[in-house]
């Protein structure tokens, strides 16, 4: 199993959501720890993100990488569809 790691941009954004969102985002990361590198939700990136996940939750995305070695998931960014890839 991973351990999940939130970066400060990543952390602020979750903690200004409302409970619902939250609980949403607690089950993908859930998922998330679980396997990382596959599923339904999940697509490795491309071009400048390389090397990067993003999961796909509704109108927001995760975006993070992982550290197999370390058995760590880095969570990069949370936030709506169009401003996270920014």
């Amino acid at each position: 199993m991973y351990k999940a790691l939130f970066y400060k941009q990543a952390a602020r954004y979750y903690e200004k959501l409302d409970a619902k969102i939250k609980r949403r985002i607690n089950r993908a990361m859930q998922e998330i720890i679980n396997n990382p590198l596959e599923g339904p939700h999940i697509k490795k990136l491309k071009g400048r993100l390389e090397g990067k996940y993003r999961y796909h939750l509704g109108d927001l995305r995760i975006i993070y990488f992982v550290s197999v070695d370390e058995n760590i998931i880095y969570v990069d960014a949370i936030g709506p569809r169009g401003d996270v890839y920014k």
